[in-house]
């Protein structure tokens, strides 16, 4: 009997052994499975952004705040015959001059409305003023007088404009510091020989620091530009290279293609998700786009506009008008040569650190 009770007691415990074993196995089988799954869905995720790297989150592409874009009321006046337009927050800190690029003009950068009937606030040009009269800069951009800047046409202007507006603003005790992308740039980092600016940003553009006697107390300068642009890349380099052999302040931002999305085109004003979704599409059924929804080739040589009236996604009276904002846009995603709001965080800690 004892005998027989040993017996069924080790049984027991033998089969509960076992089943505990078996319980192990699994437990261990379906956790290298689950890790197996985990890996199978990060990796392709962690090539997908070592490849594009950086790639902005959709934090980083929630572009700017509605409330703040509603604060933009650009004044548009015409002095000496140019193009001036200008707005003041309620209680400035500095002065901020923007000169735009090729082709461009200052009433790119706010939106249409009752003091600025010019105005077509182009997406990325907007946003930058918006942060700016946020963060306590009044803005003033001046149109070139022709499609590029030149020296001879617009120095002496530029500055008699400049200086004759901040003194009728009653803005003279503030600093000053300059904007200038492409054409803008090489025109900023000459003027900035006669005007003092308390810092410069120049974006897309490598300035004419070859030919300028820079001097010590030239200003600290911000180099924002697309690392696609290789050549234009080492020529910013040298440019700093010369700026810190002459003990001027200086450093860079780069910038990187983006995926294009729906989203993107919401941010040109008066954009629905609706229709952005819808150029979207019709661009994606292209070869624009690859799998990942990048810009296949610069959208300058493209026909997109062809694509988008072929599947009618909005009025042509509507497209005519937006055709600058999706270029713009388009040339953003490239990412090699165009005006951008993306790294402003950056350029306006710049702005602030040097300022006085």
């Amino acid at each position: 009997m004892v005998r027989r009770m040993l017996e069924g007691s080790f049984r027991h415990s033998a089969t509960q052994s076992f089943a505990h074993s078996i319980h192990l196995q699994l437990s261990v089988f379906w956790h290298r499975v689950l890790i197996a799954a985990i890996v199978l869905v990060v990796a392709p995720l962690l090539i997908f952004t070592s490849r594009h790297s950086p790639i902005f989150t959709s934090r980083k592409l929630d572009w700017v705040e509605s409330n703040t874009l509603s604060s933009l009321s650009g004044n548009l006046d015409y002095i000496q015959a140019t193009q001036v337009v200008w707005q003041i927050p309620a209680s400035p800190k500095a002065v901020l001059f923007v000169a735009h690029g090729c082709h461009c003009r200052a009433t790119y950068f706010w939106d249409k409305g009752r003091t600025c009937s010019e105005c077509i606030g182009l997406p990325e040009e907007r946003i930058i003023v918006a942060r700016a009269l946020v963060k306590g800069y009044a803005v003033i951009a001046i149109s070139s007088t022709r499609e590029c800047w030149g020296l001879q046409a617009d120095k002496m202007k530029v500055l008699s404009i400049l200086s004759s507006w901040i003194s009728d603003k009653k803005l003279g005790r503030l600093p000053v510091v300059g904007l200038g992308a492409s054409s803008g740039g090489y025109f900023l980092s000459t003027l900035a020989m006669e005007y003092k600016f308390s810092s410069l940003a120049i974006m897309i553009s490598e300035g004419k620091f070859k030919a300028l006697q820079v001097r010590k107390d030239y200003p600290p300068t911000l180099f924002i530009h697309m690392a696609k642009d290789k050549r234009r890349a080492a020529l910013i380099k040298e440019a700093m290279d010369i700026l810190r052999r002459k003990e001027v302040q200086t450093a860079e931002v780069k910038c990187y293609q983006l995926p294009v999305t729906p989203q993107l085109f919401t941010k040109i004003p008066g954009m629905d998700i609706r229709t952005a979704d819808r150029i979207y599409r019709a661009f994606s059924s292209t070869s624009m786009l690859d799998s990942e929804s990048f810009m296949t080739k610069d959208g300058r040589f493209l026909n997109w506009m062809t694509h988008l009236k072929r599947h009618q996604v909005m009025p042509e009276s509507s497209l005519k008008k937006w055709e600058l904002h999706l270029q713009e846009l388009l040339n953003l995603a490239y990412g090699y040569h165009e005006m951008t709001s993306l790294q402003s965080d950056e350029m306006f800690k710049w702005f602030d650190e040097h300022l006085p």
